[in-house]
């Protein structure tokens, strides 16, 4: 006997009892039961399935097996046979409707909007995924830029104000042009199941959606990218929208008590701190480069004309910073990094035709014996390693390499 969909029937039902048919052993931690009739969604047509309790125990995942609706129970066979639910017992389900009612929000979303991007740019919804934050569809053509996505929200928002209804229709299968779907039927059922928006949106659809398109409340297109050819549209609808809306706007009401002005003041403040913000790293760099070549020159002065400079810095900033400019006082440099187990190596460019060493060929091969990774060309090579003592090993091999 096939499970009954009781949350097609009564979608808004909280709570109902069912009768156990089958108990399944799954592992450890969890049993699975077929009931007689279930409020439960199961996981379809990406739409996460609902959550609850059966029994009191939770319920961690719904699936569809076949012709039954198999609900998995985070308990053993043990719990279960504790609080006598067997096989021709009745038991109560309680469904997270907050969850449902979500999901028929973000589901109903995607119709319309859907819809609204075919008759509006022509594009074909490939799929739809509904996440814990944001929902997407995956659409045939490229992204389209924001004032066209304002326009795609203009209109879904219209439609959602004028308060069409959200009807759903039955048909054999085998006669889906009963309806103008808006794609063909991908599913093998007795019944085909078409959801439509009052004459605007037909489609086969075994979800869970709101009664009207007013009931969805709010809606947002929040970002469209380019994905595998096509584009990828995300958005939220319904409570969800509303949510984040709040969120943005708290966003904006603590930056603007941070920077002591007003929201509308907000973007160009943050333009004036970016501005802020790249002048003193031009400066910071300038004077790094500076410290650099001073400490560089103080090296060099502290060891014999044309020998290897082996010195340390504090990170591996200051130690790439240094190495080329001891690079450019002519000397091979070898500079450790203090933290991260990281080295620089520079060797001077050829000068009157006389070439130097060739720093990727000389000390690669000998910073992957000792376990580093790394790599670079004839004037600079860098590598790290997994910890200090393989690094000191490196540089005891790099000197005797350099004598």
């Amino acid at each position: 006997m096939a499970t009954n969909r009781a949350y097609y029937d009564v979608p808004p039902a909280r709570s109902a009892n069912a009768t156990v048919v089958r108990i399944m052993p799954r592992d450890d931690a969890t049993i699975s039961l077929v009931l007689d009739r279930t409020i439960f969604y199961p996981e379809s047509g990406g739409q996460p399935c609902d959550l609850g309790t059966i029994a009191g125990f939770p319920v961690v995942s719904v699936v569809e097996k076949g012709d039954d609706v198999e609900h998995v129970l985070e308990a053993t066979r043990a719990e279960l046979d504790a609080a006598d639910v067997s096989a021709g017992r009745t038991v109560r389900c309680d469904v997270n409707l907050e969850r449902r009612l979500d999901h028929s929000e973000q589901h109903t979303a995607q119709h319309l909007l859907s819809a609204v991007l075919l008759r509006t740019h022509g594009a074909a919804t490939l799929s739809f995924h509904l996440g814990e934050r944001y929902s997407s569809i995956d659409l045939d053509v490229p992204p389209m830029d924001r004032f066209d996505a304002d326009r795609v929200e203009d209109e879904v928002l219209r439609v959602m104000r004028d308060d069409y209804a959200v009807l759903t229709h039955h048909c054999p299968p085998e006669d889906p042009d009963s309806f103008p779907l808006r794609k063909e039927p991908s599913v093998d059922a007795e019944v085909l199941r078409v959801v439509e928006i009052d004459g605007l949106e037909y489609s086969a659809c075994c979800g869970t959606h709101v009664r009207s398109t007013s009931e969805l409340g709010a809606f947002r297109i929040t970002k469209v990218e380019k994905y595998k050819g096509g584009s990828r549209v995300y958005y939220v609808a319904g409570s969800r929208a509303y949510a984040d809306y709040r969120r943005l706007a708290a966003i904006v009401r603590e930056a603007a008590a941070t920077t002591g002005g007003t929201e509308d003041d907000v973007p160009g403040v943050v333009l004036a701190y970016q501005t802020r913000i790249k002048r003193l790293e031009d400066d910071l760099e300038r004077a790094s480069g500076n410290a650099a070549a001073a400490t560089a020159a103080l090296l060099a002065s502290d060891t014999d004309d044309g020998a290897p400079v082996f010195a340390a810095a504090d990170d591996f900033a200051e130690a790439s910073r240094l190495a080329r400019a001891l690079a450019a006082r002519g000397r091979v440099a070898l500079v450790e990094s203090r933290t991260g187990s990281k080295v620089a190596v520079a060797s001077p460019a050829p000068a009157d035709g006389i070439a130097t060493i060739d720093s990727g060929a000389v000390f690669g091969p000998i910073a992957r014996n000792g376990g580093g990774k790394g790599g670079g060309g004839k004037n600079f090579f860098q590598a790290a390693f997994p910890d200090a003592q393989a690094l000191a090993a490196f540089v005891e091999a790099a000197r005797l390499a350099l004598r």
